[in-house]
């Protein structure tokens, strides 16, 4: 198997320096920087592209002098969830790392799919992508991703691979194997991107609120971030792209914010977002409904409507 075999004759090859494999003990892809989540997010697509790891020359972080220089794993990604790393890395690794790192890494992507490349000895990142590495060594590009380009691209592509299988916690194994299923759903990209969004707004929220396992505040709760993202999904598709509460079509393209998807909990009063509480709505219906009630927003309703007699 080879590095292509991961993606599509077109895509992008992304590359990105790691302290060591891909392996259990880090199931993912982490970084410091925010921006280096929001440009996976834009360009990073699951099934078109890679992502290839290339280890750092540091011997204190790189531990193995196999690894240090070299490419040495290639990973499909998840792009549209940023995940806290100890929600991710095994409790005891996450500890050790913090013990002697700090919180380094807290921002990851899960990984979908996962390779080695074949060695030792691994190929010298010099000899395959002397253009791309270097540029790793500007400042603009200290801890995030470049891009492989031209006959350095392709020589990437021509890698031998062997394609390993990560053993990970229960909740991640769940999320992974739902955006797996979700590659081959018939979602428009923008439908996808809502979704996305719809989730990361009630983590956004968690954040905020300064409390762990996705705890809003003392009236909000939610599921972890491996369910979010499929429960909407599961809700989009149920509702058929269709607002719960007027059943209009749900628009993902305008820039009418009245008109963009909004997760809505069903009954103002229970706080959490779960399976059965949560509906996916207009925004201007949820803000409706929760502002002046379900009875009032439906009498609104059948007025605007001309329902009412």
């Amino acid at each position: 198997m080879k590095v292509r075999n991961f993606m599509e004759p077109g895509g992008k090859v992304f590359l990105k320096s790691e302290w060591g494999q891909i392996g259990d003990d880090w199931p993912c892809v982490s970084f410091t920087k925010k921006s280096v989540g929001a440009r996976l997010t834009a360009d990073f697509k699951p099934g078109r592209d890679v992502l290839v790891y290339v280890g750092t020359t540091n011997a204190e972080m790189t531990e193995d002098p196999a690894h240090r220089g070299r490419l040495i794993s290639a990973v499909v990604i998840e792009p549209n969830q940023v995940i806290s790393t100890g929600n991710i890395v095994p409790p005891e690794v996450w500890r050790r790392k913090l013990a002697r790192w700090g919180n380094r890494w807290p921002f990851s992507m899960a990984v979908l799919r996962a390779a080695n490349l074949l060695g030792p000895p691994y190929p010298d990142a010099h000899d395959v992508i002397p253009s791309a590495y270097r540029s790793f060594a500007l400042l603009r590009n200290r801890g995030g991703v470049v891009l492989a380009e031209g006959a350095e691209r392709e020589q990437v592509m021509d890698l031998d691979i062997a394609e390993v299988t990560l053993r990970l916690r229960g909740d991640v194994t769940r999320y992974v194997e739902d955006r797996k299923d979700a590659l081959t759903t018939a979602l428009d990209d923008s439908v996808k991107g809502e979704i996305g969004r719809m989730a990361q707004r009630i983590i956004e929220r968690v954040q905020c609120g300064g409390e762990r396992n996705v705890r809003i505040n003392p009236q909000r709760f939610a599921p972890n971030i491996s369910d979010l993202v499929p429960m909407l999904t599961r809700k989009w598709q149920a509702q058929e792209g269709r607002c719960a509460l007027c059943d209009g079509l749900l628009v993902t393209r305008s820039t009418n914010r009245m008109l963009q998807p909004s997760a809505d909990r069903k009954d103002s009063g229970d706080g959490a977002y779960s399976e059965d509480n949560v509906q996916i709505t207009h925004l201007a219906c949820n803000l409706g409904k929760n502002e002046y009630g379900l009875p009032d927003f439906l009498e609104w309703l059948n007025v605007v409507r001309g329902m009412e007699d």
